[in-house]
């Protein structure tokens, strides 16, 4: 019986190592963004500023992207799902790869 207790936890302790990791590569997306040149009012926890991208309000940030007012971008972004969001944030997260263009607005 001791035998089969020890085989049981040790097998247990090898499965957990295997245990697979809060952003496998199905929980990854790069992902192409179109972000307009100004900012629009918007609400979302109280109100505020939102990038306008792909033609919606984008209410999260883009880490690593600096927005300049007046300019139309073309971003290569990386999205990630949160393994535990907070109540009041997406349940994603965005990481800029790389600034595709920035081109000025008149």
């Amino acid at each position: 019986m001791k035998m089969y207790l020890a085989f049981a936890l040790g097998c247990s302790i090898l499965l957990a190592g295997c245990a697979t990791s809060a952003n496998s590569p199905d929980d990854v997306k790069v992902m192409t963004f179109s972000v307009g040149p100004d900012r629009v009012d918007c609400v979302g926890v109280g109100p505020m500023k939102c990038l306008v991208v792909n033609g919606s309000m984008f209410y999260d940030n883009i880490q690593g992207f600096e927005y300049e007012a007046g300019y139309a971008y073309q971003l290569s972004v990386e999205r990630t799902e949160r393994e535990d969001p907070p109540a009041d944030a997406s349940r994603y997260q965005y990481r800029l790869l790389e600034v595709l263009s920035k081109t000025p607005v008149e």
